[in-house]
């Protein structure tokens, strides 16, 4: 067995977080009345514009978290058909009047996809008016205790619980009414059940002075001053919107303990705020019948007795690990390997202060990582990392610590960066205030690279001032969730066309460059930059030429400085066409002419030369 020293354990760090935290529970809540089914002016349909957000919000889930249940209740409906399963039906889930369960809540799967495509897809949706019919007597209140049974019979502890509600009526009760009272009591109860009730208005002239604000900030127990109502196109787009991202653990990735002195100690986590969203995994089947191969590693060492080989079982104890190195095979026992490891037990050794200055972003090395105290390892430790933060924000400090984060790990050098809070135009928080991890190198780590001591061309203000105009005008604000990954969105297209039989796919790419808004912003600079470059040459596949000699050998005829035309020059000189001239064809009518300081010059520089020469 050979021991790789330069294998990276970056991903380690980070890979031991992903798993599963708990599941979420959706339910969508579709109105079936009349007016859901009636065609609008644009000629779409709000029940099957409702579907294929439903589509869209089960496609999602099972790249994002497939451990998740999504289920689909029909309201305003004239019959109320009972659960299909008969385990529904025994668990004690009664639907209520003008009320339809159309699915149950389950993990989404490729048949209930199918399902919701083929009623999407049906012309009268699979004849919707017989089978459940259409009517505006459901009562909210009996509507939404069923959909509250449905989360607590799932028989799954849910993390999270919502309700997605569709409908284009903003007045469902009378003001004063019976079940307008029933439903806001309800709305109380969904509150304490901890049950989320997000509303997408299928109408831009929702009106939700009606009804629906003062009942989303009941059950949210927000203030409805300070409450934002959620827009048609806005829900709708954030419901479509295909980001192929897997969820991760919603938890700390390490807890750890910032050691300042030998008796001070913090308790601090640290969390990821950006991963590489990695292939989902690959398994192994079994040919014949498509089961699960398990594999498992085991080490055997082979001793021959009795002119037969006899397979042993290798113990950890008995394993060894070799380097090679100068020509020879160090070899180490598995405890040396894990001591030269870990040299330092988990945790922050605090190592000194900087200037934020000194810290340069070139050092960037890694994705960097987010500190805050944990109250629950080490008592007092908010108010011990308040002050140490505080300072350091106010005196413009960077903490320098070494940093372990796990036992057999090696050791990384890293630099703590206090940061404010920050908000964007939305009001929605982007920078939280705490450190920031920046892993810095080690001085082994810096690499010299000759392209960088080399010396640059001479570049003129004129030629920077058009580049400057030209990154002024294609220039835009950056922003992560405007780009997708293309590999992850082609794989994921494609094995959705090929599970649900669709031909005409397409492949969306967001990191393709708008080539004809750049043209229409830079194409007047294209005359400016041949006239000031010369024209692009596009070098030919050297061809081989047999030339044959007086003795019959092949032989190269060098090229000599008295080869060098002066008119040709000087024709490509008027007519702008500096550019179709070789360097060495350059160089040698240089030479030839007596100027001098030529000999490290490049293109750009020799034609400039030639320029000056000749005026």
């Amino acid at each position: 067995m050979f021991w790789n020293p330069d294998h990276s354990d970056d991903d380690d760090d980070i890979g031991q977080e992903i798993g599963f935290s708990g599941r979420e529970g959706i339910l969508a809540l579709i109105d079936c009345a009349n007016y859901m089914f009636s065609e609008n002016p644009d000629g779409s349909n709000n029940f099957k514009v409702t579907l294929e957000l439903v589509e869209a919000m089960m496609r999602n889930k099972v790249i994002n978290s497939e451990k998740d249940l999504i289920g689909v209740v029909f309201y305003n409906t004239k019959h109320s058909l009972q659960p299909v399963d008969e385990i529904e039906c025994a668990a004690g889930l009664i639907v209520p009047k003008n009320t339809s369960l159309f699915m149950p809540l389950s993990n989404p799967s490729a048949e209930s996809i199918k399902n919701i495509i083929d009623l999407r897809g049906s012309e009268d949706f699979m004849d919707f008016k017989r089978k459940y019919g259409h009517s505006e007597e459901s009562n909210m209140s009996d509507v939404l205790w069923f959909c509250s049974r449905i989360f607590t019979r799932c028989g799954y502890k849910l993390e999270q619980s919502s309700i997605v509600l569709f409908t284009v009526n903003d007045e469902p009760h009378a003001a004063g009414s019976y079940e307008y009272q029933q439903t806001f009591i309800k709305a109380k109860d969904l509150q304490q059940l901890d049950v989320n009730l997000i509303l997408v208005p299928l109408s831009s002239d929702f009106n939700d002075r009606k009804f629906y604000r003062e009942f989303l900030c009941t059950v949210a127990n927000e203030n409805p001053n300070e409450f934002h109502f959620p827009c048609y196109q806005d829900s709708r787009e954030r419901l479509l919107n295909r980001i192929f991202r897997r969820d991760f653990k919603k938890k700390a990735l390490s807890h750890l303990k910032l050691q300042i002195s030998e008796t001070i100690e913090v308790g601090v986590n640290l969390y990821s705020l950006s991963r590489k969203t990695r292939y989902p995994k690959r398994v192994m089947l079994l040919r014949d019948t498509n089961e699960l191969v398990a594999s498992k590693k085991s080490y055997q060492t082979v001793s021959k007795e009795d002119c037969s080989p006899t397979y042993k079982p290798l113990l950890p104890g008995d394993q060894r690990k070799t380097l090679a190195t100068g020509g020879v095979k160090v070899t180490f026992t598995v405890d040396e390997v894990v001591s030269m490891k870990q040299i330092f037990q988990p945790g922050l050794r605090l190592l000194g202060f900087k200037p934020l200055s000194k810290v340069s972003p070139l050092n960037h090395i890694r994705s960097s990582l987010f500190m805050y105290p944990d109250e629950n390892n080490i008592d007092g430790s908010s108010v011990l990392f308040r002050a140490l933060y505080e300072r350091c924000l106010a005196k413009q400090k960077a903490i320098l610590c070494l940093l372990t984060m796990r036992r057999k790990q090696h050791s990384k050098l890293v630099a703590l960066i206090p940061q404010q809070n920050c908000v964007d135009d939305d009001g929605e928080p982007f920078r939280h205030s705490g450190f920031r991890i920046e892993f810095i190198p080690y001085a082994a780590d810096i690499r010299k690279l000759e392209a960088f001591e080399r010396s640059t061309p001479d570049i003129s203000e004129e030629q920077v001032d058009v580049f400057k105009a030209i990154a002024k005008k294609i220039r835009f604000k950056y922003n992560p969730a405007q780009f997708e990954n293309p590999v992850l969105s082609t794989m994921y297209t494609n094995i959705e066309a090929l599970l649900f039989d669709r031909v005409n796919h397409v492949e969306y790419d967001s990191t393709k460059p708008d080539d004809d808004r750049i043209d229409a912003k830079v194409g007047c600079f294209v005359s400016i930059l041949q006239d000031m470059f010369g024209e692009d040459i596009v070098n030919a596949p050297k061809k081989r030429i047999k030339v044959t000699s007086e003795e019959g050998s092949n032989s190269k005829k060098p090229r000599t400085i008295a080869d060098v035309n002066s008119t040709s020059i000087h024709d490509a000189i008027r007519n702008g066409k500096t550019g179709s001239l070789s360097v060495a064809i350059l160089r040698a009518y240089l030479q030839q002419e007596g100027v001098e300081g030529i000999s490290k010059l490049n293109k750009a520089a020799l034609i400039e030369k030639l320029k000056e020469y000749y005026k």
